[in-house]
């Protein structure tokens, strides 16, 4: 059984919005977590809620806390949901009353064989829409056994089994109730993973012929718009479920030794994918896979940027197509596989793919050579976060430090993430000031809380004037719709009130507003009431009655704010002309009478 991680109540209100923390809490309090289940390192319940079948959570957890959860309900206003908090809640304060199981792959470690099939066929039996998905994963398993990966055999890979396969990914969601149509496409995409896999265990080994027998059924059977199953709102897992088959591809057809007829019927099945795609985006899939079946190796400019006697200039015939880079990489991967290594480096080097070209260099134990050549070339600072991390992995921890401080000083986008990672190794090298300089730059890359929390614990005695510096930059800085609960959040954890009302005053989305409202309540009650009215009043007026209960939430911390200014007479008023004007709203009415008894109450 896996080690109770130590998660605590402070770390579940940062996973989830006030108000999702404080319903979950009540949720808690009255008991609506039911049927608590930890298994290994998931937990699993049941919350009892406002529908009639209760709500299904599921939480992930590991040795630092929580790593992922998931909940039924249609929640999506940020953060975690208050189901989810309930759980967590009740794992926290009555940890001694859940029900602790073995995980599954320990309770049938020992079992017979024979015994775990009788268990699988009962179950199919009982829920017969297993069938298929049984299917699908043996035959998953048994086309990945026919990837040989210990010499460069051609596997007798079953085509049409991955066909199936695909089929049944495409089927519409299977079982009854509601679905989460963002998941579920999601964790189909996932599945279809799964059949990528086996093409790259050939890759790797060196195998494009059986690579291209499980991509080519695995690609054609998502074409002529099947895939458009797999596409939901903004969810791009489709799309880079693509890419990752268009790299595949390109791999598979430079390392296959393919007949000139086999490499022509590739290009015309790819042109006619990538037409396809192209109706929908500008930059379609299977761009980079063409181009290796047209080129393959022969591409003279190619040719001579691996014998080292071109440069980037004289690669392309003009501008460079969109994915030239992916077109230099794929032929990098092969070249490595090969131990072409010489090779590797001029074309990199032509390619002005500088992370690359460090990165052979130190693989190759060229140390020196390759810090000598990264403080002269580095442009960006993905290209020195890739140089730092190199040198590190090969117990060169100050070199990195030094690379990773000089990517900081390039006029390149991105540096937060670089920023952060020097963050992070000066501090555990005790490199004080170092840290605190990469701590600040993190935060000013990409202002988030935590990046300020984590330099409020590294400045030490240094601190409120580090402090003044960074909001100081966040108030510089110009606020979006995207960024701006980011930077609420930020101010009201530095109680810098009025810079978070500024905020909430210029964007009216409630997900700006809300945090505000709810932290300022004591402080600024005027405002809070004003701005509760103006986010309750547009719902009602509109008749949204799905989301009533959202504008009494409001009214309520609006008579929490009236009655510290001394207004809860002229709140009261206020709340009965809105039930009395809206009466005939059936489902608004005992709310806000509900409202008025609670306030009643006080």
């Amino acid at each position: 059984m896996s080690q109770t991680p130590a998660l605590t109540e402070a770390a579940v209100r940062n996973l989830a919005r006030p108000q999702s923390y404080d319903r979950g809490e009540d949720y808690y309090e009255q008991g609506a977590v039911i049927d608590v289940v930890r298994r290994g390192d998931m937990l699993r319940a049941d919350v009892e809620g406002s529908q009639y079948e209760p709500y299904q959570v599921q939480i992930e957890l590991d040795d630092t806390g929580v790593v992922d959860t998931m909940c039924s309900c249609p929640y999506d206003h940020g953060g975690i949901c208050k189901h989810r908090v309930a759980v967590l809640l009740t794992y926290i304060r009555d940890g001694n009353d859940i029900s602790q199981r073995p995980p599954l792959s320990e309770l049938i470690e020992d079992t017979e064989p024979e015994t775990l099939r009788e268990l699988l066929v009962d179950l199919v039996e009982d829920r017969p829409e297993l069938g298929d998905w049984v299917e699908t994963r043996l035959e998953t398993a048994r086309s990945g056994d026919a990837v040989d990966d210990s010499d460069n055999h051609v596997s007798d890979i079953n085509r049409e089994s991955i066909r199936r396969q695909v089929r049944y990914v495409l089927q519409p969601p299977r079982g009854g109730g509601t679905h989460d149509s963002y998941a579920v496409v999601e964790s189909d995409v996932d599945e279809l993973g799964d059949l990528l896999e086996q093409a790259w265990l050939a890759i790797e080994a060196g195998d494009g012929e059986t690579a291209l027998d499980v991509l080519e059924p695995l690609a054609d059977e998502l074409m002529d718009e099947e895939w458009l199953a797999l596409s939901y709102d903004d969810s791009q897992g489709i799309f880079e479920f693509f890419d990752q088959v268009d790299k595949a591809l390109a791999e598979a057809l430079l390392t296959a030794d393919l007949a000139e007829g086999e490499r022509a019927d590739w290009e015309e099945r790819l042109w006619s994918w990538e037409q396809e795609m192209g109706r929908y985006t500008d930059r379609p899939p299977y761009s980079v896979a063409l181009e290796a079946a047209q080129r393959g190796w022969d591409f003279e400019p190619v040719q001579r940027a691996m014998q080292g006697d071109i440069s980037y200039a004289d690669l392309w015939e003009g501008d460079p197509p969109w994915f030239a880079e992916d077109f230099i990489r794929a032929r990098l991967n092969v070249l490595e596989r090969q131990n072409r290594i010489q090779e590797y480096l001029n074309l990199a080097e032509a390619a002005d793919l500088i992370d690359a070209y460090v990165t052979m260099l130190v693989e190759e134990g060229r140390i020196d050579e390759a810090i000598e050549y990264g403080q002269h070339n580095l442009y960006s600072s993905d290209e020195a976060l890739t140089l730092a991390k190199g040198l590190r992995e090969h117990d060169r921890p100050q070199a990195a430090l030094e690379v990773a401080q000089h990517g900081l000083t390039l006029e390149s986008t991105g540096k937060a993430e670089l920023a952060e990672w020097l963050r992070d190794r000066a501090s555990s090298m005790g490199e004080h000031d170092v840290a605190v300089e990469a701590a600040v730059a993190t935060f000013k890359a990409s202002p988030t809380l935590a990046a300020y929390q984590a330099t409020e614990d590294l400045a030490g005695e240094d601190w409120p004037a580090v402090r003044e510096e960074l909001l100081e930059s966040l108030a510089n800085r110009d606020t979006t719709q995207r960024v701006a609960p980011r930077h609420v959040e930020i101010f009201l954890y530095a109680e810098r009130y009025d810079a978070a009302i500024n905020i909430a005053d210029r964007f009216s989305d409630y997900k700006v507003v809300e945090p505000v409202a709810e932290a300022v309540w004591e402080d600024h009650p005027q405002w809070t009431i004003d701005a509760c009215k103006e986010q309750a009043e547009p719902i009602i007026e509109e008749g949204q009655s799905q989301r009533y209960r959202h504008a009494v939430d409001w009214l309520e911390t609006a008579g929490k704010a009236a009655e510290i200014a001394g207004e809860l007479d002229d709140w009261r008023a206020y709340v009965e002309n809105l039930r009395d004007e809206h009466y005939q709203k059936y489902k608004l009415r005992p709310m806000l009478e509900e409202l008025l008894e609670e306030f009643e109450r006080r």
